[in-house]
């Protein structure tokens, strides 16, 4: 029988260091093998599929691009007393800066921790809420919070439950995503619909999922990315435009299209 088969990120290829060495062999040996018998192949984005292209010499025509969509009941918490709650459940305290995803390599946190720290004589105030759940090597991320004295202000409240989500991102200055390699980067979706002002690496295929509707950075520059960080503080005009065009830009990602593209690929791989 022909299958369709969904592929979401090569980002072993690009930070193999970033993955346990077993881990990465599974994944190239099993990516490879999926994109090269399916009859076609569903990329999570156009940087997912300019990947098999380059490293699996996929035919760019085998490969459709459907983006996931974002969750349509997300939205913005406006209750000063709902996202008090929500701070208090996690213990967060005052004005904080968000990171939502994966404790892992990737994620490339030890450097947000790095830059939240050269900030330290602008924001001494604030925290650096760094929550999810636990993935691997994360040793170092803690290491490095404490390595610089960081502990009362580099927060990890650990995962956050779907149903405290929306008030956590509302209540947050600004959502902090420094990955390193994405395949799409819903967390930067869900924080725009939440009307939360972003910043996010410049590489893979984080800027098509930010367009024009964050603050770019290179993920390994630490410098930029405190820059970044004290600028969206600094600058009132900048978050405004930022969250108007982050509200729009969400509004791109919806199931609906995203079923439709699947469902076109599917019909022509039944057709032959």
């Amino acid at each position: 029988p022909r299958t369709v088969v969904t592929i979401h990120d090569l980002g072993y290829f690009h930070f193999p260091q970033a993955h346990p060495p077993l881990a990465r062999l599974y994944l190239d040996l099993s990516t490879r093998w999926n994109a090269r018998v399916a009859a076609h192949v569903i990329a999570d984005s156009q940087a997912t599929k300019d990947d098999l292209v380059r490293h699996y010499a996929i035919a760019p025509g085998k490969i459709t691009v459907a983006y996931p969509g974002r969750d349509e009941d997300l939205r913005r918490v406006d209750d000063p007393s709902a996202i008090e709650a929500v701070k208090y459940r996690y213990n967060v305290t005052g004005d904080y800066l968000l990171y939502i995803g994966t404790l892992q390599p990737r994620k490339n946190l030890t450097r947000l921790i790095q830059a939240f720290s050269n900030l330290q004589s602008q924001i001494s105030d604030f925290k650096m809420v760094i929550a999810g759940g636990m993935g691997w090597l994360y040793a170092d991320i803690f290491a490095e919070a404490k390595r610089l004295g960081l502990e009362s202000q580099v927060l990890f409240p650990g995962r956050v439950a779907e149903e405290d989500k929306a008030a956590l991102l509302s209540g947050a200055e600004a959502f902090v995503f420094p990955s390193l390699y994405e395949g799409f980067g819903l967390p930067v979706v869900e924080a725009m619909q939440c009307g939360t002002p972003v910043i996010c690496s410049n590489t893979s295929s984080l800027p098509e999922v930010a367009g024009d509707a964050a603050l770019l950075v290179d993920p390994l520059d630490v410098d930029a990315l405190a820059q970044a960080m004290a600028r969206l503080l600094d600058d009132a005009d900048l978050r405004r435009t930022l969250i108007e065009r982050g509200y729009a830009q969400a509004q791109r990602f919806s199931w609906a299209a995203c079923a439709a593209r699947v469902l076109a690929a599917l019909e022509s791989v039944a057709q032959g």
